[in-house]
């Protein structure tokens, strides 16, 4: 009976304790806001279970709310550029908490070269652009992001062709033969910029820069989380051999702790070229046909009245949308970022497209307490449609713009049949643009996977240690065509081809990082050993004399004439690389970093190059004597040197090589002829850039103003080029480290805080900058190379630029206008009136090669970028303004379509041109095969303010029936919507010479920049 009793004392006690246990452990939904030291929502703050996998984010308002929390769990609440808070939850159904600003964090962590650094302890130039920033305007190209927002930044756009070619340059041009393209490093893996190794294949077309597939196309700009630009030596010469052009840091979106956030982003929009040219109609291209031939070619021209507008038949409104997918989230232990994108771009030029689908995955475990794995991997697809914008093989007529500029009026579009017309006659040789447009095949078909692996292993609290490999494996094809509508084709029955171009880079790293504090001192210093190689192989294979053009190039073996070719290049590099920072009382902060390079691109006695910086900063704004003014909030001066390299040199231009040359015929038998290419350079190296600089960083009035100022020179050395040796010895140049070009400038930021109110908010962020280039020295031989000259293998190097000792790159060369010769002047033999005067400059009484001189310069005084973000409870609206003053523009069809001299159409202004009637003194007389010099009357201001985006957005309130979502914003943006200028030409953003150092603004008439206007929805659950 007492063992009863006792069993049920015991029973009763244990329900006692489960119930008191579970009153203590009972579950709750917890809610709750989280507001900033003044009072107002916070939205993203992560808000974590401690210990388990549950967790939030904040809404836009700052609320949260977490269900089934224990009793006695801990919350955790974190937010970059903010101290984290931890609270016990107890029996509360509703924690509020308020995070404070981390002062010491200054707000903003900067990425740098193998690391990252608070903003307030950085001893370099960089700029920073955030992934809101990127998102305001729709780019195809994460480059075009740039474009204005951070200072010293020069992005052109070379082609408004969907996916086109872009060029950047970050403090002027370094280079002649070289590339002045930066690097790009995307989540640690080391890129090129220049624009994409096409593949061959016959394609019959000549050089398409302007056309050309950007490589960084292939990159989604919806994946990046945000871009950072180094400048100064300081911040590049980690990269060595490379970072000579600056270099631009890529970091993805990476999962967050919490609960699992679904996103999708999408608009769709259209765009439209933004202006056409002015050209004769009909009746005006007719009479000036009568005087040109002095026939009756056209008995009546005021009859045809206006005729074929070709450049209404070429353009279109061309449709664009975007469409991603993300997901985002994990534990504190897994983290993961999945997205999935598709863009679609209709040029402004019939048949001209690009598509591009994406999927990127960016994972992180944490697999113990000392241990940590993860991946980044991003694989994209890309079909691009092009335009032919430059110029076909034969000559006949140029591509499909220059073919709409100078195909006559007077013929008609399409026949009966709606094919495009053959013109014939006197237009036999001119392409119908239609045809150009529809019967040329130009597609490039491109694959890519880049991505890698890492392991984090934390040795011992201050010695961690990261391993990564990676890869980058593009493969690009090349599909072409031309039928026989087109002149090219008609001429040889049809010519095709396909080419295959597949480029491999791997890459492996090991860093090392120790950190130290020893009570005031506080030490970081980095180790590491990279090495990187790549192979290109391309194969390509092309075809004439088709049977039909019904199948393309899709059956080359139908051609009668095929012609194959193959090659395989590979390089490889091997760096090692250390860095200290030092940093005293957060007062004052010391950088030294030294890097070894050693490439396979080099020559046999200079495999290895050595490449320092120091930088040192003084945070003034931490010295007792300022410490009791109000005035200045933060203020750091800013010094360093540093030695940075590039080595964009052609391979194996160090070692004595063989080519093959020409067919030979032996007892009926076809032979190849083979005979050394060039003399051997071991001595062949790197362009070797020191540059200087000094910045000031200051914040007044708590920071609603922040100001950054840099000033900086950087001389680039050992420039490759050719110079001319004695003939005796079998060549004619030798390839070599011989010339030397300069940069100086300055330049300056600023954001503005200008409201901060519970509903009304408004920042301005500007930038200037300014750059003075100048060649200083070609090769010890010679102070200039004119053009028509050849110039040895300076590179692409054409009539339009000269260069000169103590002139810019690029800088036009020409003959001065003077006017038109009038009826009874004193006219030169060969000459007549209405004839082109040029002024004699040496007065020797003939116009020659001799009265030559500089007659313009392509690089601007300065250019800037303003952006305006103004919100109003859940309005938002953004406008964006870029600008650019000085920097001309040589217009070349201007010789053409102003001379008078052929039988294709010219501007409207013609209708001004000389007659014995209209002695104009500007517009020449039309008369067969007359003679037009390159001078200044073709050189045009390129200055200009563009209105480049403007955004109004509305974020729904996610309360009631849309609780559900955690976020919901509308907008509609306007894109190059008004550019103010004075270029007559079809946008003053021009250069059809691609990524080419020589030819700078040359408007040679490639593919027109466009306008657009777009809807979009941004939603996430």
């Amino acid at each position: 009976m007492k063992f009863l009793h006792f069993k049920l004392l015991l029973g009763y006690s244990l329900l006692l304790l489960l119930g008191t246990q579970y009153a203590f452990t009972q579950s709750l939904t917890v809610k709750g806001k989280v507001n900033t030291e003044n009072g107002e929502g916070l939205p993203g703050v992560s808000v974590i279970v401690v210990g388990t996998p549950s967790g939030t984010t904040t809404d836009k308002d700052g609320n949260y709310s977490i269900p089934n929390v224990k009793s006695d769990a801990k919350l955790s609440f974190s937010y970059i550029g903010y101290l984290s808070v931890t609270e016990t939850v107890g029996n509360r159904s509703k924690v509020d908490v308020v995070l404070k600003l981390d002062t010491k964090l200054l707000e903003d962590v900067v990425v740098v070269g193998y690391g990252s650094v608070k903003k307030s302890d950085l001893t370099g130039a960089v700029s920073s652009i955030k992934a809101a920033e990127l998102k305001v305007t729709p780019i195809a190209n994460f480059v075009q992001g740039l474009q204005a927002r951070a200072s010293g930044v020069q992005v052109t756009q070379n082609s408004g062709a969907p996916g086109g070619s872009i060029s950047v340059r970050i403090r002027g041009n370094n280079s002649i033969s070289g590339s002045s393209e930066p690097l790009y490093v995307v989540d640690g893996f080391p890129i090129s910029g220049g624009d994409n190794p096409v593949a061959g294949g016959g394609s019959g077309f000549g050089n398409d820069n302007g056309n050309r597939l950007s490589v960084l196309s292939t990159l989604n700009p919806n994946d990046i989380e945000s871009i950072e630009v180094l400048k100064d030596a300081s911040a590049t010469a980690v990269y060595g051999t490379r970072g000579a052009n600056g270099v631009v840091l890529i970091t993805t979106k990476r999962g967050k702790a919490g609960q699992t956030r679904v996103t999708y982003e999408g608009y769709a929009g259209q765009q439209q070229i933004r202006k056409t040219l002015d050209l004769m109609n009909a009746s005006e291209f007719a009479a000036l046909e009568n005087e040109l031939t002095g026939q009756n070619l056209f008995p009546n021209p005021a009859q045809l009245g206006e005729g074929t507008d070709w450049q209404k038949e070429i353009f279109q409104k061309g449709g664009m949308q975007s469409h991603q997918l993300s997901f985002s989230g994990g534990t504190e232990k897994s983290l993961f970022n999945v997205s999935m994108n598709y863009f679609d771009q209709n040029g402004i030029i019939i048949n001209s497209n690009f598509k591009r689908g994406s999927i990127r995955v960016n994972l992180d475990n944490q697999v113990s307490k000392n241990f940590k794995i993860g991946t980044s991997l991003t694989y994209t697809y890309s079909v691009n449609n092009g335009a032919v914008s430059s110029t076909l093989l034969d000559g006949t007529g140029g591509g499909i713009v220059l073919s709409a500029l100078y195909a006559p009026p007077t013929e008609s579009p399409r026949d009966a049949q709606g094919k495009p017309t053959m013109f014939s006659g006197r237009y036999i040789d001119f392409n119908n643009p239609i045809a150009v447009a529809s019967e040329v095949l130009n597609r490039n078909t491109t694959r890519r996977l880049l991505g890698n692996i890492f392991a984090d292993w934390t040795i011992t609290k201050d010695l961690t240690y990261r391993a990564s490999f990676g890869g980058d494996l593009i493969g690009d094809t090349r599909d072409s065509y031309v039928t026989r509508f087109v002149r090219a084709g008609a001429t040889v029955n049809g010519t095709g081809g396909r080419g295959n171009n597949n480029t491999n880079t791997i890459l492996h790293e090991s860093l090392l990082n120790y950190h130290k504090t020893l009570g005031v001192h506080d030490f970081n210093l980095t180790g590491v050993f990279s090495t990187q190689s790549q192979t290109q192989v391309t194969d390509a294979m092309s075809g004439q004399q088709f049977p039909n053009d019904l199948v393309f190039n899709d059956n080359l073996g139908q051609a009668s004439i095929l012609s194959i070719g193959s090659n395989k290049q590979q390089w490889r590099l091997d760096s090692y690389t250390g860095r200290v920072n030092y940093n005293l009382k957060s007062k004052y902060l010391l950088t030294l970093t030294a890097r070894v390079d050693g490439s396979s691109r080099f020559g046999a006695n200079n495999k290895y190059g050595f490449f320092p910086s120091v930088a040192g900063a003084w945070r003034i704004s931490e010295e007792k004597f300022m410490q009791n003014q109000k005035f200045f909030s933060d203020m750091k001066l800013r010094v360093s040197y540093g030695i940075t390299g590039n080595a964009d040199i052609p391979l194996y231009n160090s070692l004595a090589r063989l080519s093959s040359v020409g067919n030979y015929n032996f007892n009926n038998t076809r032979n190849i002829g083979i005979l050394s290419a060039n003399i051997a350079n071991p001595d062949l190296r790197w362009e070797k850039s020191g540059q200087a600089d000094i910045g000031l960083d200051f914040g007044i009035l708590n920071n609603r103003l922040q100001f950054t100022i840099d000033a900086y020179q950087k001389k680039t050395t050992d420039l490759l080029l050719s110079r001319s040796v004695a003939l005796s010895s079998g060549y004619g140049s030798v390839f070599g480290n011989f010339g030397g070009v300069e940069n100086k400038g300055i330049e300056f930021s600023v954001t503005a805080n200008v409201a901060n109110y519970s509903n009304f908010k408004w920042d301005i962020n500007g930038n200037i900058s300014a750059n003075r280039n100048k060649l200083t020295l070609i090769d010890g031989t010679r102070t200039e190379i004119i053009p028509g000259d050849g110039g040895g293998s300076v590179g692409p190097f054409t009539n339009n630029s000269i260069l000169r000792v103590g002139q810019p790159l690029g800088s036009f060369y020409g003959y001065i206008f003077d006017g038109i010769y009038q009826t009874g002047d004193n006219i030169p033999t060969g000459r007549v009136a209405g004839n082109i005067r040029y002024k004699d400059l040496n007065g020797d009484g003939a116009i020659s090669a001799a009265d030559q001189q500089i007659i313009g310069d392509p690089n601007p005084d300065y250019y800037f970028g303003i952006t305006n973000n103004l919100k109003y409870k859940g309005f938002d609206l953004s406008v964006f303004v870029q600008g650019v003053q000085g920097g001309q523009i040589f217009y070349v069809q201007r010789l053409r379509m102003e001379g008078g001299a052929a039988g294709f159409n010219q501007f409207a202004t013609m209708v001004n041109r000389w007659t014995p009637t209209n002695p104009s003194n500007y517009y020449p007389k039309v008369a067969q095969g007359q003679r037009i010099n390159q001078s200044d009357v073709l050189i045009e201001d390129g200055s200009f303010v563009r209105f480049k985006n403007a955004t109004l957005g509305y974020t729904v309130p996610t309360k009631g029936k849309l609780s559900w979502l955690n976020n919901a914003r509308l907008y509609v943006s306007a894109n190059n919507f008004l550019t103010l200028t004075k270029y007559s030409g079809y946008d003053p953003e021009v250069n059809t010479a691609g990524q080419n150092n020589l030819n700078l603004g040359v408007d040679n008439i490639g593919y027109p920049i466009a306008k657009s206007l777009i809807a979009g929805l941004q939603i996430t659950f």
